[in-house]
């Protein structure tokens, strides 16, 4: 094996840096248009709310197109920018076989809950999006005891802060309808998506075997006898991404010492199914 250069990371690990990095490079370009579109509108005057949900009328259909585009203010364009690149890259890093069909459903759906539940009032900002992506990764951790993508949604709401306060009638001005459709929408995707999602990221696993986890003994059997010349057997089960292998041991107790013989070298591991190992 040639030695990595010094000073540069292996290329597997530069590799997965890379693909770390340019996760959140759609995320950023999406942001980049909102702040593209209120940048248009602070410097023409302009007034787009017309475009927002309005909720069961025909026309506030248009709104779940165009209003997570439209902000009301540099506060909520800034509340909004920072969740959608950290929340859309990490479900591209952790997620990326469904990335895209989660961001589209969660995006189009979180405007048609607000459009059936909502308040006759335009519903503009993609604050029901953030929600959704959050939703997405909480219930996908949670049904499926994804901790990595449920640690994430932590940390960002937590960041973001008033995720459940949100989802109040607390505020006339905010529209809690868009956050608990989002969130509900998040959900939905998690049930659709999550388990494609896993079942993917374990077959590229297994066919790259990379992310293999360490042995773990589910299964131990002791054949054992008073004899001090007799061989002291025990047989076992490791569960691994591989099937089931058993291995064999064979090693005598020192009737003198009291101490087990043990073999000098621990045995491979085998792809086997089945296979027995005797120092």
């Amino acid at each position: 094996m040639v030695p990595a250069p010094v000073g540069k990371a292996p290329p597997d690990v530069a590799e997965e840096s890379d693909r770390f990095a340019y996760s959140f490079l759609p995320g950023t370009l999406f942001v980049g248009l909102i702040w593209l579109i209120s940048l248009l509108v602070y410097l023409s005057g302009s007034d787009l709310t017309w475009l927002g949900v309005l909720p069961r009328h025909f026309f506030g259909l248009i709104g779940i197109f165009t209003g997570p585009l439209i902000h009301a203010g540099l506060i909520h364009l800034l509340s909004n920018s920072f969740p959608l690149v950290l929340l859309s890259g990490f479900i591209l890093f952790l997620h990326r076989p469904v990335a895209v069909q989660v961001f589209t459903f969660v995006y189009l759906v979180s405007g048609l809950f607000t459009w059936f539940m909502g308040r006759e009032a335009y519903h503009v900002g993609a604050s029901g999006v953030v929600y959704g992506l959050a939703g997405y990764l909480l219930f996908n951790g949670l049904l499926r005891r994804d901790r990595a993508g449920l640690a994430v949604a932590l940390a960002i709401l937590f960041l973001y802060g008033g995720l459940f306060y949100g989802l109040f009638p607390v505020e006339e001005r905010i529209s809690w309808e868009g956050h608990l459709g989002g969130l509900l929408a998040g959900m939905v995707a998690a049930l659709l998506y999550g388990e494609r999602a896993a079942r993917t990221n374990e077959e590229e696993a297994e066919e790259t075997g990379e992310a293999i986890p360490a042995p773990t003994l589910v299964q131990q059997q002791h054949q054992s006898s008073s004899l001090g010349n007799s061989p002291y057997t025990i047989r076992y089960t490791l569960g691994t991404n591989h099937k089931n292998t058993t291995y064999e041991h064979s090693y005598r107790l020192n009737p003198t010492s009291g101490m087990v013989e043990a073999p000098t070298k621990p045995p491979a591991f085998a792809s086997t199914e089945k296979k027995s190992i005797r120092p």
